[in-house]
């Protein structure tokens, strides 16, 4: 199995970024986000603490749900038109998987038109360093190795699988989800359900990882009512 380097789970977990990023020796960020959660004050959580820290960043919120291609590519222009040396995913599937296929592309860069990136590419560089901070239950985009972009051109979808690319450090914040709509976080959630039977039946499951699914099953559906209707401890749970 694959990890990240540092992971925090829990209410307030996001305090520990500014710690980290000065720790690791980072100098500047670029946030990769959704418009969404920059007009609704999500991204601004995790931005005011860069901000009060005196960490230098810059916000890229062009991302759009499942993300395309041109989005990857205006990414990674940004990313280098920042001088940033981290970048910090802040959202659900679309920010998460767009902030790894520009992290892959800047320290790969023979990878540049995307497409070349489905399965399992033979990327020689790790990824930009990247902190995940999730925003929804259900992809858990913030601890694998895969991501998914859209190819409008050709009206397809495809998954890349890169080792290369998994976060340095998860941070896994329930109150990150907090202001989502009902809606979001049952489908999430149900999302996070899901992908835990996937993994049970999967001819490729073994005992550790029964383990792991089985208790994630449990936990999902003893606290997915709650965490919908707003319970911090049941999003807690949800989100771990």
């Amino acid at each position: 199995m694959i990890w990240n380097q540092t992971a925090y789970f829990g209410p307030g977990a996001i305090q520990e970024i500014p710690g980290e990023l000065a720790a690791r020796g980072f100098a500047k960020a670029l946030v990769v986000t959704d418009q969404v959660l920059v007009d609704t004050g999500v991204a601004a959580r995790v931005t005011d603490l860069l901000d009060a820290a005196g960490f230098p960043y810059e916000v890229f919120s062009d991302v759009a749900p499942n993300p395309p291609i041109e989005n990857v590519k205006a990414g990674v222009a940004a990313f280098a038109a920042a001088g940033a040396d981290v970048l910090i995913a802040i959202g659900g599937g679309s920010p998460q998987d767009t902030c790894k296929a520009v992290g892959i592309i800047t320290a790969n860069p023979e990878f540049a038109d995307v497409r070349s990136l489905e399965g399992v590419a033979a990327t020689k560089n790790r990824s930009v360093p990247i902190i995940a901070v999730p925003t929804t239950a259900g992809t858990a985009s913030e601890t694998t190795i895969n991501y998914v972009i859209t190819d409008v051109e050709n009206r397809r979808k495809f998954v890349c699988v890169d080792p290369n690319d998994i976060p340095v450090l998860a941070v896994v914040d329930p109150e990150m989800m907090a202001t989502a709509p009902r809606p979001l976080k049952v489908a999430t959630g149900l999302d996070a359900l899901t992908h835990a039977i996937e993994g049970y039946i999967t001819a490729g499951a073994w005992e550790l990882s029964d383990l792991f699914h089985l208790k994630a099953i449990e936990v999902i559906a003893s606290c997915l009512p709650a965490a919908a209707d707003g319970d911090e401890a049941a999003m807690e749970a949800l989100r771990r």
